[in-house]
């Protein structure tokens, strides 16, 4: 690769952990449910693995809906799912679930269910990041829907003035919700509707080192004070947009898509350039396997937060009403 050194087994192995685990969330809300509706990420993997894959362990990531990886190279297996089950031990005591997890301890700002609300707060973080003079990178994930709201503009805009360190990552998975992305913008590459100056590059989002490949050179650029840059990555989930919904997708193109599974593409790369073998890579499977389950079964004996949690959402405040201030 020519930005960043990777080490195939690994990257290989956070491609599993990210399959197996929304695998495993699947297995368990069709089978006694959870408390939060899934919204896969299976086949889209490659995209968020990718993307942090050549960051800092102190760069500030900031996930859509369907960013799983982010969650999982981040934060221990534990609390995650214990964040999905909305317990105790997630990062948020039990105050949200997974879907929009955030974690400062791990560098994860926090999402709403509003489509393309959380750019704007990653502008905002990678303008402290450069009055700070930190060094740090915040990378910021969206999908094709979020490419259609005011925030996309106003935040790349704000970023490109501002030269701020941040990388705006399009999740382009072609579908928004139930509707074809052709049917709604007029243009092949949702890049091409940035226009605010900043960089662009239009990536095979199922080729996991291409993902690594575009997200060093642009944090490399970020760290140099040269801005940001946009990355869309062409991608396609092989799931509903939520586990609720009816599926409208042509099964000819999803089975197109499932041709070249983002896991299966760099299994047969690594095994065909001996980085590994058959046996290497289901000794993986299985360990990965194990911690998952172990992760499930722990969340599932853990107990709810007490009551009390609930009402320690915002910080103690004294408040002069005469005066508007908030102390």
């Amino acid at each position: 690769m020519g930005n960043a050194s990777i080490n195939h087994r690994e990257l290989l192995e956070d491609l599993l952990l990210t399959r197996r685990f929304e695998e495993k969330v699947l297995e368990v809300y069709q089978d006694r449910g959870i408390r939060e509706l899934p919204h896969s990420s299976i086949g889209q993997e490659a995209v968020g693995v990718g993307a942090c894959y050549p960051l800092e362990d102190d760069d500030i990531l900031v996930p859509s809906l369907r960013t799983r990886a982010v969650m999982l190279l981040r934060a221990p297996l534990d609390e995650i799912v214990a964040g999905m089950y909305g317990t105790r031990s997630g990062p948020s005591n039990g105050r949200t679930t997974e879907h929009h997890m955030g974690s400062s301890e791990y560098g994860i700002l926090g999402t709403t269910g509003m489509i393309g609300a959380h750019l704007n707060p990653a502008a905002g973080a990678a303008l402290g990041n450069k009055v700070l003079d930190n060094d740090r990178v915040t990378v910021a994930f969206f999908g094709d829907g979020a490419s259609q709201r005011s925030e996309f503009h106003s935040a790349l805009n704000f970023a490109t003035v501002q030269e701020l360190p941040v990388i705006f990552v399009i999740e382009n998975n072609h579908w928004t919700e139930a509707s074809p992305i052709e049917k709604l913008v007029a243009v092949d590459d949702l890049a091409d509707l940035a226009n605010h100056g900043l960089p662009t590059k239009v990536i095979d989002g199922q080729d996991v080192e291409e993902v690594v490949d575009a997200t060093a050179t642009a944090a490399q650029r970020a760290r140099d004070g040269d801005g940001p840059t946009l990355l869309e990555a062409k991608t396609y989930r092989y799931r509903p947009h939520a586990e609720t919904m009816p599926e409208h997708r042509d099964e000819a193109t999803l089975e197109e898509w499932r041709d070249r599974d983002p896991i299966e593409l760099y299994r047969s790369r690594l095994l065909e350039e001996d980085f590994v073998t058959e046996d290497e890579i289901e000794e993986i499977d299985r360990r990965l396997q194990t911690r998952i389950d172990e992760a499930f079964e722990a969340a599932e004996t853990d107990e709810l937060p007490d009551e009390e949690t609930m009402y320690h959402v915002y910080k103690d405040t004294e408040i002069d009403h005469w005066k508007g201030v908030v102390r």
